[in-house]
Parts: C-alpha cells; sequence; structure tokens
C-alpha cells in the first residue's frame, strides 16, 4: 500500500505534527497568548544611582544648599534673622524628601501600613518642630503651631487639592467612609482643644488661677486627661484602618506603573538620616524665633500660626 493511500484512511487528516481530527494544530514550540509570563524584578539600583534618584526627586531640593548653610549661620553665631532664615529654607527640601522616602518605603510594606507611615512621618516636621520647641520652653509656639497645622491642612491643603482636582478632572471620587471617620476625627481633636480652653476661660474669670491653687492643677488634669483621650482614640482608629475594616481604605489598582525606585535599605537609610537632620534644623530654627521676635517686631504667635505650618505643608503644596 502506498503513503498516499495510508493517509486517505485516516479521516480529517491534515499533514503537521500533532493534528487533531477537528483540523487544529498545536505547535508545541509557540506559546499560548493566554500563557502567564514570568517578569523578572528590576535590579537594584547602585548606590550612585540612589543618590541620583533621591536629589532628582524633586525640583525643590535645590534648596539643600542651605542645610550646610543653616549649621554654619549657627556656627560662626551670626544674627538670629540669618539663623532663622537658613534654617526655614532648609527644612522645606527635608520635608519633601521624608514625604519620598516615606512614600518608597510604603510602596513595600503594603497600601494600609504605607497609609499608616504617611500619616505619621507626614507630620513628623511639625512634630520635631514641636518638640524641640517645648525643651526650649516655648508654649505659646508650639500652642499656635498646632493651630496653624490644622488650619493649614484643611483650607490650604485641601481646598488647593479641590482647585487642582477640578481642572483637570470633570468628576472626583473619594472615600465617603474613610471622609467620614476622619471628619469625625477632626471634630473630636478640635473639642479637646476647645474644652480646656474653654474650662480656662469659664473659671478663670470668677477664680483667678494661682500656682497652688485648685483652679490651676485641675486645668492641668483636665488637659492631660484630653490628651491621654486623644491618643487612645488615634491608635484605636489605626486598628479600625488596619486590621478590622482595612479592605474600607483599599484603593481602586491603577493602570500606571508605581515600582519603587529605591532598595528597602536605602529607603530606610534615608528616612532616618532625614530625620536626624531635620531635628539639627529645628533646633536652631526654635533656638533664633526669641531673637527675631524681637528685631522684626513680629509675635511668636505669627510664627507659629503662619510660617511653622508653611514649613511642613510646603513639601505637599509642591
Amino acid at each position: 500500500m502506498s503513503t498516499s493511500e495510508t493517509l486517505s484512511l485516516v479521516p480529517n487528516y491534515s499533514p503537521g505534527y500533532g493534528s487533531t481530527p477537528n483540523g487544529d494544530t498545536h505547535n508545541t514550540h509557540k506559546p499560548s497568548s493566554s500563557q502567564t509570563v514570568l517578569h523578572t524584578s528590576p535590579p537594584t539600583p547602585t548606590i550612585r544611582k540612589s543618590i541620583k534618584i533621591v536629589l532628582t526627586s524633586s525640583k525643590i531640593n535645590i534648596l539643600l544648599i542651605f542645610i550646610p548653610l543653616g549649621y554654619l549661620a549657627h556656627i560662626f553665631d551670626l544674627s538670629d534673622n540669618w539663623v532663622f532664615i537658613l534654617n526655614f529654607l532648609a527644612i522645606i527640601p527635608l520635608a519633601k524628601l521624608l514625604d519620598f522616602a516615606t512614600e518608597e518605603l510604603s510602596l513595600r510594606v503594603g497600601e494600609t501600613i504605607g497609609g499608616f507611615l504617611n500619616a505619621t512621618f507626614g507630620n513628623a516636621v511639625e512634630l520635631i518642630v514641636s518638640v524641640v520647641a517645648l525643651m526650649e520652653g516655648e508654649i505659646r509656639v508650639v500652642q499656635a503651631s498646632i493651630l496653624g497645622s490644622i488650619i493649614s491642612n484643611l483650607l490650604l491643603i485641601l481646598g488647593m487639592c479641590f482647585v487642582a482636582g477640578g481642572i483637570y478632572h470633570e468628576e472626583q471620587k473619594f472615600n465617603q467612609t474613610a471622609a467620614q471617620t476622619t471628619s469625625s476625627l477632626m471634630t473630636l481633636a478640635c473639642i479637646g482643644l476647645i474644652i480646656p480652653a474653654a474650662f480656662n476661660f469659664a473659671v478663670g474669670n470668677n477664680n483667678p488661677i494661682i500656682d497652688d491653687g485648685i483652679t490651676k492643677s485641675g486645668l492641668l488634669d483636665l488637659s492631660r486627661g484630653t490628651a491621654v483621650v486623644l491618643l487612645i482614640i488615634y491608635i484605636l482608629y489605626l486598628y479600625f484602618q488596619m486590621k478590622t475594616h482595612s479592605n474600607l481604605y483599599q484603593g481602586e489598582e491603577e493602570e500606571e506603573d508605581n515600582d519603587p525606585q529605591l532598595s528597602l535599605g536605602v529607603s530606610i537609610f534615608l528616612l532616618a538620616s532625614i530625620t536626624v537632620i531635620v531635628s539639627f534644623s529645628a533646633d536652631y530654627l526654635v533656638g533664633s524665633i526669641e531673637g527675631i521676635v524681637e528685631s522684626s517686631g513680629l509675635s511668636k504667635t505669627f510664627v507659629g500660626l503662619i510660617l511653622i505650618p508653611i514649613v511642613g505643608n510646603a513639601a505637599e503644596v509642591n
């Protein structure tokens, strides 16, 4: 029997390896279009490349030149005006780099923990300045800076986000549950600030506060108790966000690539080193407040209410 006669006995046969009765052929060397293709992660950037990424992460990093200038102004005992201005300008890019390092670290630990890191280190500059001011005895500056930070975030930052979003997007969407939770926390924080002030105003009119009197002791107990309650509420909010209702804070997947640019070790080192540098600059900044108030005529309330919040929020505006 010839080869052609043998092939004719096979129904629906078509030449080619791996033929099937319905005529479909399969090539074992050609991958299917639905086959998963594994991609290797990008190589870890070198130290030189990491430094370049950090320095070119924002345009305001050009202000980093003011960091050594602020240190030199303090070392050589220049006027308080120069010390304040140079360290004021130095903290602005440091706040931006702190935000960049936190963002890089957040990309490696997940969205929920990343949100916690952003909320914590996003206010690290104001926290460091406030702690240094408390150590220097600048109570009025700390009180004004807390109020200024709240007003700045509620009005300046949020308002600019609404304006910019309205320009580039016809309709904006947000997480309603998260917004309601945050608004409730903000209301509690405002109440925590108002209650001690109202107590002082109401009692102080009838009973002047004296050093060893009951009124002063009661005011301190009320203030400290309010602070403890607010801290507990914040811890419970973190548990609500990260554990019990973490699904409410999971954002929608975006098509754009958000791979981290820095390695985990570099991100942690950058975060720690910037925090240390900010602490020195904040120390010199707060130390010069007394002199700049006397020479310029500005009040400590104005410095804490307007100038200090600008330092921390300049990175968010950018």
